[in-house]
């Protein structure tokens, strides 16, 4: 009944787990940001003011590529965020962003990822692509000498990188590390997408892959965790204008990002209620990982990973994840199996732990329910 590349998507544990979190539910699975910190009133008074100045045009259908009143406010933004130059296409949201470059990039081609990697952002490339490659992580980052290995051997299209706050390890990629991955995409013919949702809300800020090549990096950002992510704005920063081009043909197939929503964040942009929070988001959450981090040392369960930023945390339950989880989230409280985050069959004890959504006030709770658990 269904094609070959459905069958390969299968629903993601966070779904999974996310589907049974209640209000009553102390959430450490979630990757969403903490509704403390989303500006209600900031965006109820620009959606306002959007209607007022913009009236019926403001839920047109939007065009390919976005508004250009929005693609300038995010060139504006990646700049005070230290990325390079370079033109912008705007997508509903990272995800988006990610299905339109596989489905711009890959037919059938291999592609390298990090392991463990976010299994999310895994999907496009698994339906779009062939082979995978899945590639060592350790304390700091993507293990470029055993992804040089391999592409001898079996040359991906493209490599998939979280490289700053690591989903789900927490970890960030050296700055050796990043210059020598872009000197193989030169060496061995291969793109780099970098995927870099957390910049604005970590504290700290390496330079960025695309800033060593914007030849052979494709940039990948959100406003999903510094603003709101149902607001779904994304965007892809290249200066390779035949995909540009070609990105924008895709988004034929779906119309892209809400007019209103690019309005509305074009808005909030230009009038700095963007950047003028980030550094409150970024004490917020290191905070927030400070309490988590400490909580998991105190009840004795390890870490995989020291995190370095971010919202994620892998811990090592000792035990078979799922049921952990399972027992976890009848006491109250949820957190993600790690498995699926793994390609090559491993990680079956480990847990993906968030601090993203949870209040502050509950993360030690849940941390102390968490090791009853793993006691039983």
């Amino acid at each position: 009944m269904f094609s070959e590349k459905a069958l390969k998507i299968e629903l993601s544990p966070i779904e999974r787990i996310m589907e049974r979190v209640t209000s009553e539910t102390i959430n450490l699975a979630g990757g969403s940001p903490d509704p403390e910190v989303i500006p209600v009133q900031e965006i109820k008074h620009a959606f306002e003011e959007v209607v007022a100045e913009w009236g019926a045009s403001a839920f047109f259908y939007p065009g390919a590529g976005g508004l250009e009143e929005l693609r300038k406010q995010i060139r504006s933004y990646a700049s005070y965020l230290g990325v390079a130059g370079g033109d912008v296409a705007v997508t509903s949201g990272a995800q988006h962003a990610l299905t339109l470059l596989c489905a711009s990039l890959l037919s059938g081609e291999a592609f390298a990822h990090e392991n463990p990697t976010f299994v999310e952002g895994m999907n496009p490339f698994l339906f779009y692509g062939g082979l995978s490659l899945p590639i060592r992580v350790d304390q700091n980052g993507l293990v470029v000498e055993e992804l040089e290995a391999r592409v001898k051997s079996n040359k991906p299209k493209l490599v998939y990188t979280v490289p700053l706050c690591h989903n789900p390890t927490g970890v960030n990629m050296s700055e050796q590390r990043r210059k020598k991955l872009v000197e193989l995409a030169e060496k061995f013919d291969f793109f780099v997408v970098e995927d870099d949702p957390y910049r604005p809300i970590s504290e700290k800020q390496p330079t960025p892959l695309y800033n060593f090549s914007q030849e052979r990096v494709i940039y990948v950002g959100s406003l999903s965790k510094a603003l709101a992510p149902g607001l779904r704005i994304g965007f892809i920063i290249t200066k390779n204008q035949e995909l540009l081009q070609r990105v924008k043909a895709l988004e034929q197939m779906d119309f892209s990002t809400s007019t209103s929503n690019q309005l509305l964040a074009s808005r909030l942009l230009k009038k700095g209620v963007v950047t003028q929070r980030l550094q409150a988001l970024r004490e917020h959450y290191k905070q927030k990982m400070r309490i988590l981090i400490e909580s998991l040392k105190r009840h004795q369960i390890p870490l995989v990973f020291e995190p370095q930023g971010g919202f994620f945390a892998l811990i090592d339950a000792k035990k078979h994840a799922e049921q952990v989880a399972h027992e976890a989230l009848k006491k109250g409280v949820a957190v993600v199996p790690a498995k699926p985050f793994y390609f090559d069959g491993t990680g079956q004890t480990h847990l993906r732990i968030s601090v993203g959504p949870v209040p502050k006030q509950k993360i030690d709770e849940g941390v102390w329910i968490l090791s009853k658990v793993l006691k039983c």
